[in-house]
């Protein structure tokens, strides 16, 4: 009979001194609060979709310069005038550098087209904070 009383009076406490568990609170009933969401304007992606354009013209005339070094460079190697050997060669040479700037020039500008594309923000959107009665939030994005 003392173990029943003393697991009811511990019973009793422990109801008494925690809140009502099954029951929701008058907050919790209420709906959701409406968080408006902010609307951004559009902006144009015309130099990106310049800078991709321009680069893959970029990267595919450079494998056409090269492919024109390539020749040059067979005719170097088949001539027998000496004149004309360090023409055909210096030629090569030049078109073999066009051709290497060409590409890296267009990779640059196919990475910055994307880049200016999908990953760049506005800079209106590098640091928001939203100040409210109920809440206070500060983002920063990089």
């Amino acid at each position: 009979m003392r173990s029943v009383l003393s697991g009811a009076l511990a019973l009793l406490i422990i109801v008494t001194q925690s809140g009502p568990a099954a029951c929701a609170s008058a907050q919790a009933a209420a709906p959701f609060p409406v968080v408006p969401v902010a609307e951004h304007a559009s902006r144009s992606h015309l130099g990106a979709y310049l800078c991709l354009g321009t680069g893959v013209v970029a990267t595919a005339a450079s494998f056409a310069i090269a492919r024109e070094a390539d020749r040059t460079y067979d005719l170097y190697l088949a001539e027998t005038d000496p004149a004309l050997i360090g023409d055909l060669y210096d030629r090569t040479a030049t078109l073999d550098h066009w051709s290497r700037a060409t590409l890296l020039g267009g990779q640059v500008l196919i990475v910055t087209g994307l880049y200016l594309r999908f990953l760049r923000h506005g800079p209106d959107d590098r640091v928001s904070l939203l100040v409210a009665p109920d809440r206070c939030a500060l983002a920063l994005r990089f």
